[in-house]
């Protein structure tokens, strides 16, 4: 299996593929992508992760696991590219949405770790108004389409306890921190012919950016729940 973890820095994707490249019978690539159309920033970030994390991106290179595409992901020029190379699964970690075309250019399509259960909980701050509802928080790993955390394919979606953290931003960075963990979970899944896809319905909400006062709340919810572990 050809695996393609697409990002806009060397740094955002360096656990994801440390953790996904020892899979058997796979074959891991970092494609790295500018988030605007000009590329400015993308230079900026590139020479940025060569200093931060030298050693490793020097150990990609000389894999030849890097692939640097000068346009977006979205860009017709970077499709074009995406198609030569052939890849069968993409991990999402970048900061865009993919376009229907972007996603085509993968054969089985592009994977996204959400710290949201779906169908549930869909869209921003899902972790803290799981909180706010009672609700254990989790993450699933989910094929995306064009929409907000829409794609109705749910590879595996898991429960995390969260109660240990004594903060929301330390809760929240532990759920982040896990996406390699899922992708890797979620890659040994398809790698049976058999897998089982749970279906997100669009049953539950589209959530927003939490607002302070709700943030509040959210706090008071995980600390007054020291034993919801799952």
């Amino acid at each position: 299996m050809r695996i393609a973890i697409l990002a806009n820095s060397l740094p955002a994707a360096v656990t994801i593929y440390d953790e996904v490249q020892t899979l058997p019978d796979t074959e891991v690539f970092v494609l790295l992508a500018p988030v605007s159309g000009d590329g400015k920033l993308f230079e900026h970030v590139a020479r940025f992760a060569a200093k931060s994390d030298r050693l490793k991106s020097l150990e990609l290179v000389s894999k030849r696991a890097v692939v640097r595409l000068r346009k977006p992901f979205q860009h017709p020029e970077s499709i074009a590219r995406l198609k030569e190379l052939k890849f069968d699964l993409g991990l999402h970690k970048s900061g865009n949405i993919y376009r229907r075309d972007t996603i085509e250019c993968f054969r089985l399509g592009i994977l996204n770790a959400h710290i949201g259960l779906l169908p549930k909980y869909r869209g921003r701050s899902v972790m803290e108004w799981s909180l706010v509802q009672g609700d254990p928080p989790g993450i699933s790993v989910f094929f995306v389409d064009e929409g907000i955390d829409t794609g109705r394919r749910i590879v595996c979606s898991e429960t995390v306890d969260v109660s240990p953290c004594p903060t929301i931003s330390e809760a929240k960075q532990k759920l982040f921190n896990l996406d390699a963990k899922f992708y890797r979970r979620a890659i040994e899944l398809l790698q049976h012919d058999e897998t089982k896809f749970q279906v997100n319905d669009g049953s539950g909400h589209r959530y927003y950016v939490m607002s302070d006062l709700f943030q509040e709340v959210a706090a008071k919810s995980l600390a007054a729940n020291p034993s919801s572990k799952i």
